[in-house]
């Protein structure tokens, strides 16, 4: 089935839009001074700094494209096949942002590549919070978008938490509960972009 030439176009402005999105939503955070506080932001390098800005970018990108994949495993596969042109176009969106300003593409391709591990490692973990999902008692057994929704967050925080602490994760670590916190303030602001997603599952 083809996608005809107006959703195209739609989709195309929707995912750059979106891009532009995820790069300032990610310099917002890194930018806030409780946020500094926790990484020791001042006490770090230039590359170290620059890292960390990194993986918020690629971790928003995550949140949206695990959503997306909810999308693509519903029965209706001519809003999947839509959802999985979206997704595409949304990474290909981002790394013209690099483009645009005129970096080397043999760093854009590192880029990629990191965006290419990174979902990997995210849908990896995402399928295991799935199935821990359903042994959280405090979902009543009609939440299901909850669960999904829990799901996500959780393995997004984790994963970014992870990364950004190189592995060094403590369990009382204050960035922790921050990042929880922004990502589910993150997945609200983006719902009106993401909400019909999950319908009619």
């Amino acid at each position: 089935m083809k996608i005809n030439k107006e959703i195209i176009e739609i989709l195309n402005y929707t995912a750059e839009k979106l891009a532009e999105s995820v790069a300032s939503l990610a310099f917002e955070v890194w930018s806030r001074k409780d946020f500094r506080l926790f990484v020791n932001f001042h006490n770090i390098s230039q590359t170290e700094q620059d890292r960390i800005f990194n993986e918020l970018e690629v971790s928003i990108l995550g949140l949206l494209i695990l959503k997306f994949d909810d999308g693509i495993l519903r029965k209706d596969k001519e809003f999947g096949l839509m959802l999985e042109y979206f997704e595409n176009k949304l990474i290909g969106g981002f790394l013209n942002l690099f483009r645009n300003l005129k970096l080397e593409e043999k760093y854009i391709k590192q880029w990629k590549t990191l965006i290419d591990m990174r979902l990997a490692e995210y849908r990896k973990d995402y399928k295991i919070a799935t199935k821990e999902s359903k042994k959280v008692k405090e979902f009543d057994k009609n939440e299901e978008s909850l669960k999904i929704s829990w799901a996500r967050i959780e393995t997004i925080t984790i994963d970014c938490l992870t990364h950004i602490r190189r592995g060094n994760v403590e369990e009382k670590d204050p960035l922790w509960k921050f990042l929880r916190k922004w990502f589910i303030n993150l997945e609200s602001e983006l719902s009106p972009l993401t909400n019909a997603i999950n319908e009619d599952r």
